[in-house]
């Protein structure tokens, strides 16, 4: 009896060490994959993303070719393609789509986007915007015209960008990456089909980053910020190809990984990217025309911030604070004081200057 207890005794540890050669879970090794460089996935469709660039594409053309022409705005051509309603398009294949701008939106600013429709009815595109009049702004070396509001904002990024930020960085950050969209209860070709479909709202091809052709919206604005940010490898690497690697291995830690990856990056393109318009307001200070371009265009980027449900905080409500509502009013010091603000919270400080 006693020698069988001794030999019982003896083999335990190898039946332990069996299970694990190397003092590690064997589930843990099931989550080893290789992470490729690029989404060059199979079954990745861009139809949807592709339509809804499309359709805002339009919207903005609408606008810029009224400019252009100094030619009257109506509401009712704009929200027509917002909604797709009436044969608003130029191309009939999106008046023939089912997607709408209008579904996609983020529920609660669908009101802002649509005040700027409305207010842009019959804004004139030759007199001259002065403050609390819509209007024009022509640059000192005339090459550039803007239409803006009685406040100074740009409608054309108000409106574009707006949507940039309500609808493709909403969807990909509280929709299409929420748990049940991409979480484990949901079937793996659903899962890897939402992924995609976030991806594409990220608006760059299956070849980013080590391909820069062709890139939309805010692709093109982290392209713009690599040199400076290295931002490109982490939305990416990171970011969208690890999430869809980790759908594809069952790797429900390495997805969350990803998910809070591309949130982070995305706002620090936005972030980045108000300095960089910020910078250039400074510049442009003594320009009418270019100041309010530029800062409605970090105005609206920051303002973007707030669809990402794990934000840095509220650092952009307080630079947008500074940035104020009405742009005639806006003082150099608030420009200096809002890209400090944004610098702090985003560890930008020593890059702020040539963002």
């Amino acid at each position: 009896m006693k020698l069988k207890t001794i030999l019982l005794l003896l083999a335990l540890p190898l039946l332990f060490a069996c299970s694990d050669d190397n003092g590690t879970d064997p589930k843990d090794e099931d989550k080893k994959y290789e992470i490729p460089d690029t989404y060059n996935f199979e079954s990745v469709n861009f139809d949807e993303r592709d339509t809804y660039f499309a359709m805002l594409a339009e919207i903005k053309t609408q606008i810029t070719n009224a400019i252009e022409d100094e030619a009257k705005l109506s509401t009712g051509p704009l929200m027509g393609m917002y909604r797709n309603l009436g044969a608003s398009f130029v191309n009939d294949e999106l008046n023939k789509s089912e997607l709408k701008l209008y579904t996609a939106i983020d529920p609660t600013r669908q009101t802002f986007v649509e005040s700027y429709f409305g207010d842009i009815n019959n804004a004139s595109t030759t007199k001259t915007a002065v403050y609390g009049k819509k209007g024009i702004l022509v640059s000192n070396n005339e090459e550039k015209k803007y239409l803006v509001d009685s406040l100074g904002r740009e409608f054309a990024q108000m409106i574009e960008k707006g949507m940039m930020g309500a609808i493709f960085y909403y969807q990909t950050a509280q929709v299409l990456t929420a748990d049940n969209m991409v979480g484990n209860s949901v079937d793996s070709a659903t899962r890897i089909e939402n992924w995609d479909k976030a991806y594409g709202f990220f608006g760059a091809g299956l070849g980013f980053p080590q391909s820069t052709d062709n890139l939309n919206y805010i692709a093109k604005y982290c392209n713009d910020r690599n040199e400076l940010l290295d931002i490109n490898t982490k939305i990416m690497k990171e970011g969208f190809i690890k999430g869809r690697s980790a759908i594809e291995n069952n790797d429900d830690d390495g997805l969350k990984e990803a998910i809070s990856q591309v949130r982070e990056s995305w706002e620090l393109v936005l972030a980045s990217t108000a300095i960089h318009y910020l910078n250039g307001a400074k510049r442009d200070y003594t320009d009418d025309a270019l100041k309010h371009h530029q800062l409605s265009e970090a105005w609206i980027f920051l303002w973007s911030i707030q669809f990402n449900p794990e934000s840095n905080g509220f650092f952009y409500e307080q630079a947008q604070a500074e940035i104020g509502t009405n742009f005639w009013a806006t003082t150099l010091p608030q420009i200096t004081a809002a890209i400090d603000i944004l610098a702090n919270a985003y560890d930008l400080n020593e890059i702020k200057n040539e963002l």
